[in-house]
């Protein structure tokens, strides 16, 4: 029996803007989608987001809702209990128009993050029609895909720490049709990405970072370092730090000159200590340069510091910058 070809796959951004946390209780108040692209086995092909797009505002359907909530989208409530469309025709127009751009294809929504937007979309299409284009499951979220590339935990999933090149230049504006096409380039940009290969992490002894062995006000020791006042500490050793060399202060702090010395080492983060008394600044420039690396960056007091970079130390090429005093 030949094997069965799986169909492409359509993927369409959907943002949606609602006034509480669930639905049915509280109302999804606009949605908007946009084509983002098509997968056809290995091969993806980007759309043009603004090309084939669907927005509509709703009616609300139950007297409450969250203040909060409501004023991120910047709609008047008052106004979409007048001219809102009705729900049920909405869906009924939403079923037709994606079943309309995916002909020949199988329709999957895609969201950052996809599950707050699929919990509303889904049951949505549900409880006014009872079908759904996209089936119960055909939903993929934008956080686990840059996750699983990139080979980070979930909750460094977030646009701050992702590569300037995957994300859009459009603005994130609260429009439901604004943010499905904006976040339709980011899915497109996943999807097209290739993250460079990951660093293998080294066997103890052999170019791992050295773990902190003892913090006290004014002195630290390192494995296989002299003790001293502060440090710089990397896969494979560390030396001295010596604030001079690069003109740092303890205002505005530790400057981006500090941190890119980093970068050729294929570490993975970059712990920053602030001083036992946080009296150490750290220079927006430097968190800037490490996001745009893809370097996750930890900021914290010296104490903490330590612990957090002698755990990373365990299994990740780690960085660090320590200071012992104020």
């Amino acid at each position: 029996m030949a094997a069965r070809t799986a169909r492409p796959s359509l993927y369409i951004s959907v943002d949606i803007e609602a006034d509480g946390p669930i639905p049915g209780p509280y109302s999804m108040i606009s949605f908007g989608a946009a084509v983002a692209g098509r997968q056809d086995g290995a091969s993806y092909t980007a759309a043009d987001p603004e090309q084939l797009t669907f927005y509509r505002e709703l009616r609300p359907i139950s007297e409450e809702f969250v203040p909060g909530a409501l004023a991120v989208s910047g709609l008047d409530r008052d106004r979409l209990v007048r001219e809102g469309a009705d729900p049920a025709v909405a869906m009924a127009e939403f079923r037709a128009w994606v079943r309309e751009v995916s002909a020949g294809a199988q329709p999957v929504m895609c969201g950052y993050p996809a599950s707050f937007d699929w919990t509303f979309l889904y049951w949505y299409l549900i409880r006014f029609g009872a079908d759904s284009p996209f089936g119960h499951s055909g939903c993929l979220d934008m956080k686990t895909l840059y996750a699983t590339k990139a080979r980070v935990p979930l909750r460094a999933a977030v646009k701050g720490r992702m590569p300037r090149a995957l994300l859009s230049r459009r603005p994130h504006t609260h429009h439901a049709l604004d943010d499905a096409i904006e976040q339709a380039e980011l899915m497109s940009n996943l999807m097209l990405w290739t993250p460079p290969a990951p660093v293998p992490v080294p066997e103890p002894g052999a170019g791992r970072s050295p773990r902190i062995t003892h913090l006290s006000w004014g002195r630290i020791e390192a494995e296989g370092l002299a003790p001293g006042k502060d440090f710089r500490l990397h896969p494979g050793g560390g030396r001295p730090w010596d604030w001079s060399e690069h003109g740092t202060r303890h205002e505005p702090g530790i400057r981006p000159q500090e941190v890119a010395g980093f970068l050729g080492m294929g570490v993975t983060a970059v712990v920053l200590s602030q001083g036992m008394e946080q009296r150490l600044g750290i220079a927006p420039q430097t968190l800037e340069v490490l996001r745009e690396a893809g370097v996750e960056a930890h900021v914290a007091p010296t104490p903490e510091a330590v612990e957090v970079y002698n755990r990373l130390a365990a299994t990740e090429r780690v960085a660090g910058l320590f200071h012992s005093t104020c």
